[in-house]
């Protein structure tokens, strides 16, 4: 930072610093202190950014490199919470085997009275929960699941404490799944199903009693956490009680499983060489050889660590990973037969699929922390995990709406300053750019998916749409006038122009979109001018001009020759022009218009423009016929004539010569207007 700087920003930024008193001294110096003052702050201002954006580019890669770690660090917290819940549940075996032996063996004869006929209960609890919650039929189709116990329970902001919303738990031998309450229920349903998470995947957490905050608990569940209130102390131990003792005996279950498996791979592989032999077991009893096959299917090592590795994926956040596994598993069961204990591990793999896909659907989310400022390719990644697992229209539909977001972004950062067509420029060179970037990136990432490319047409219009919305506030809004116009429509037709570069042409639909505003632009200025020739028209005496001096006449000459009229051999006597001004400013009118009209020319508005420039002439026509007939000017006809001669020996061969550089036909009505003139000659 220079010194004068340096000691500016020491002014600003001082404790004491009063704005109103600063600026209120300084303007009593005069405009040049101002002015210097302002050039001091503009360089302070740009020196202060030119340090932040070098300070963010130091630190990038460190930003980066904590991430990870933070990533990692969850990972690992993760892995420690379940450990400590599993020395927590081995500790309560070993207590329990050594010091209540006997309630074992007292409980042992009623559990064996529960179970005398599980398939009854089982169907029971399972119709009610279809009879009562919308939304769980996938739920009730895992074979062997019971309803355990359920209950209201309240659920808590983990930072404010505050109530959320009111949930119903059920808690099912293998899983625990939450149910929001319906606030307009039709019939029996009370619940909607909300979320379904398995029993080895969470842990509980007791939560001290703090003030109004009672009788509340966690329940860690990958890949977050949520905080539950119980309505009474005795409610809340027995939800504690009965989540550690169902995923203990889940825990049981599953390693009894893995052992009978273990067991029956080793007894087939032993028995190998007289599986061809008849085995009356096998006839009476088929459900033994469908265990058999299921144990075959999911005896291998990488297939009973899937769910713990997906888990670790989606916590890192190595999506592609992730998505490898769940390709690998899909593949691996596609020939698997439809058995219960499949149906179940099937149910647990999709449960984490569902996970990783709002982990990558997040990723493309737009949210007020989140960067605005990443192009199209940061999206890429996200995007061709999401179509892996078959959800191209979650991807395509995010993805465009990412670019939206990012586009309305880059639009606000643009501020008006200056004229209105270095606006439009520099707006056409921030959306249209990227709009072909968005359009080049969508083909790579959609390229084997082309139902995806109508949405993007779709998607490009409505981008388009809202960009006109701006450009038709800031061009024909405003007090623009016609040549503004014009070249502000010329400059987004050429971008347009571009985007025919990707296979994409918006032409039509911009032409669509300003086709009222350019009629109206079209007709106020023919209306405005033909006011003009009328309001002149009372005060014109048919007079030459008369500039008093050369000067003034070669300076009056020289100007007129920029709109592309020349006037020199029209000079007489060093001072004199042989023309009205009513002729040369309806000419220097004309050549305005027809300029601006044919820059903004589309075969849309080509029958608007003719009649506009005849109308005009017309005018002109009549205001030469009136003054002929009248007596006043009886005399000035020959001088009368004379300017109708320039109208049509000049102006209109001007005017020709705008079409023919523009690659069109003069029209035939101005044509008819120009042999009326001669007529009158």
């Amino acid at each position: 930072m220079t010194e004068p700087s340096h000691g500016l920003a020491r002014v600003l930024s001082s404790q004491g610093f009063d704005p109103d008193n600063f600026v209120s001294k300084l303007s009593q110096s005069g405009e040049e202190e101002l002015l210097t003052m302002k050039q001091k702050v503009q360089i302070l201002a740009d020196e202060t950014a030119h340090s932040l954006k070098k300070n963010v580019y130091k630190n990038y890669s460190q930003f980066i490199e904590t991430a990870k770690e933070i990533s990692i660090l969850e990972g690992e917290m993760y892995q420690l919470s379940h450990m400590l819940t599993e020395q927590k549940s081995l500790m309560s075996s070993m207590m329990e085997m050594s010091l209540v032996s006997d309630r074992a063996i007292v409980e042992e004869p009623a559990a064996k009275e529960e179970d005398e006929n599980p398939e009854e209960e089982t169907r029971k609890n399972l119709a009610f929960l279809l009879e009562k919650v919308e939304g769980c039929s996938s739920v009730t189709e895992v074979p062997g699941r019971q309803l355990i116990h359920n209950g209201d329970l309240v659920e808590l902001d983990p930072e404010s404490l505050s109530p959320v919303q009111k949930v119903h738990c059920f808690l099912l031998n293998d899983s625990l799944m939450i149910a929001s309450w319906l606030p307009n229920r039709r019939g029996p349903v009370r619940y909607r199903f909300q979320g379904l998470y398995e029993l080895d995947s969470l842990a509980v957490v007791n939560v001290r009693d703090a003030g109004a905050n009672k009788n509340a608990f966690k329940i860690l569940m990958f890949p977050d956490s949520k905080m539950y209130q119980a309505d009474s102390s005795k409610s809340k131990r027995q939800w504690l009680d009965i989540l550690e003792e169902s995923k203990k005996k889940k825990a049981a279950r599953d390693k009894q499983k893995k052992e009978a498996m273990l067991l029956e791979q080793q007894a087939q592989t032993a028995s190998n060489t007289a599986v061809e032999e008849k085995n009356p077991f096998l006839e009476e009893d088929d459900s033994e050889g469908q265990s058999a096959i299921e144990s075959d299917f999911l005896s291998a090592e990488w297939l009973q660590e899937l769910p713990e590795d997906l888990d670790m994926c989606i916590a890192q956040r190595d999506f592609e990973g992730a998505v490898d596994l769940v390709e690998r598993v899909n593949q691996y069961l596609i020939n698997c037969p439809r058995a219960p204990a499949i149906k179940e591990f099937r149910s647990r793999i999709d449960h984490r699929v569902k996970q990783l896909t709002e982990g990558l659907m997040s990723e493309l989310q737009v949210s007020p922390e989140r960067s605005l400022r990443g192009g199209p390719r940061a999206a890429r990644r996200a995007v061709a995990q999401l179509i892996r697992l078959g959800k191209s229209a979650q991807a395509c539909d995010l993805f465009l709406r990412n670019r939206s977001a990012i586009i309305k972004y880059n639009i606000r950062q643009l501020k008006f300053e200056g004229a209105t067509s270095l606006y439009i420029r520099r707006l056409c060179g921030v959306f249209f750019p990227s709009l072909m970037e968005t359009g080049r990136e969508f083909v790579k990432a959609f390229q084997d998916h082309y139902g995806c490319m109508s949405a993007f047409v779709v998607w490009s219009q409505s981008e388009l749409q809202s960009f006109v919305e701006t450009f038709r506030r800031q061009v024909f809004g405003g007090k623009s006038n016609l040549t503004v116009m014009a070249d502000c429509v010329c400059i987004v037709r050429q971008s347009c122009k571009e985007l025919q570069m990707i296979g994409l042409d918006l032409s039509f639909c911009f032409e669509n979109m300003i086709n009222a505003d350019v009629e109206k632009a079209i007709t106020e200025n023919k209306e405005q001018i033909i006011e003009g020739i009328k309001f002149r028209g009372t005060e014109d005496k048919w007079r030459p001009m008369n500039h008093m001096n050369e000067k003034d006449c070669n300076k009056f000459v020289e100007e007129v020759l920029t709109t592309g009229l020349d006037l020199k051999p029209y000079v007489y006597d060093d001072c004199f022009v042989s023309l009205t001004v009513n002729t040369v400013n309806f000419c220097k009118a004309c050549l305005s218009l027809s300029r601006d009209l044919l820059t903004m020319h589309s075969p849309e508005h080509e029958s608007l423009i003719t009649s506009a420039m005849s109308e005009i002439f017309q005018e002109q026509l009549n205001h030469i016929r009136t003054s002929l007939r009248s007596p006043e000017f009886k005399s000035e006809n020959e001088f009368i004539l004379k300017n109708a001669q320039f109208i049509v020996d000049v102006l209109l061969k001007k005017i020709e010569s705008h079409y023919r550089s523009q690659g069109l036909v003069f029209p035939k009505d101005i044509e008819v207007i120009s042999v009326e003139y001669r007529k009158v000659k």
